[in-house]
């Protein structure tokens, strides 16, 4: 699980932006040429020596944290049962956990992705208010499919909900592992659960 999240977070923090659409484009080729500009920049902060590690870090977080729905991943990453049974206190608890662990398991991996390669491969509409794109991920060992799932928010603007790696969802995944956890757990468990794991060193 750590090597898929680590795969996904080596992406979705790099490609990701709300769209203006163009008269010249479609949807899906602006969100394209978006994605590609977006991993430039991101490539370019990473590699700047010029500024010390925690400068970069911030940066990165900075260029990409308001592009993505991250409550919307948190609220999906649960079944909707779990979520209508939790308080709003719960839900904004676990929420606050659950953006933070993204954040900080991408930031503690920043060092290995400048050794990757993404390429941009192509964006289908799969609905009205859907698109995905699909990319690949390039190491030095071995070459990763990824497909991202982008919805159409009220505001119009594209934001990313979901993650697939080489067929692996992101959101189910970490609802499995949940749902199996509060088979035998509390709701406040898992909570204190996620807290301790996350105070642990990666």
């Amino acid at each position: 699980m750590k090597q898929f999240i680590a795969y996904l977070l080596i992406l979705t923090f790099t490609l990701f932006a709300p769209l203006s659409l163009s008269a010249a484009q479609t949807e899906e080729e602006e969100l394209k040429t978006m994605m590609i500009e977006k991993s430039e920049i991101f490539y370019s902060i990473l590699r700047d020596k010029s500024s010390d590690t925690e400068t970069r870090e911030q940066k990165v977080l900075d260029e990409v944290s308001p592009l993505f729905d991250f409550n919307l991943m948190a609220r999906l990453s649960l079944n909707k049962k779990i979520w209508k049974s939790i308080s709003k206190e719960q839900r904004k608890q676990f929420s606050d956990i659950f953006v933070a662990r993204i954040k900080r398991s991408y930031l503690n991996k920043m060092d290995i992705f400048a050794d990757t390669e993404v390429l941009i491969q192509a964006s289908t509409r799969v609905k009205k208010n859907r698109i995905q794109v699909t990319a690949s991920l390039k190491t030095k060992t071995d070459t990763k499919e990824i497909i991202y799932k982008f919805y159409l928010t009220k505001k119009r603007e594209w934001l990313i909900y979901d993650v697939e790696v080489v067929g692996v969802s992101f959101l189910q995944s970490y609802r499995s592992q949940y749902a199996s956890f509060l088979k035998e757990h509390s709701f406040d468990e898992l909570l204190k659960k996620l807290e301790n794991d996350d105070e642990k060193p990666a």
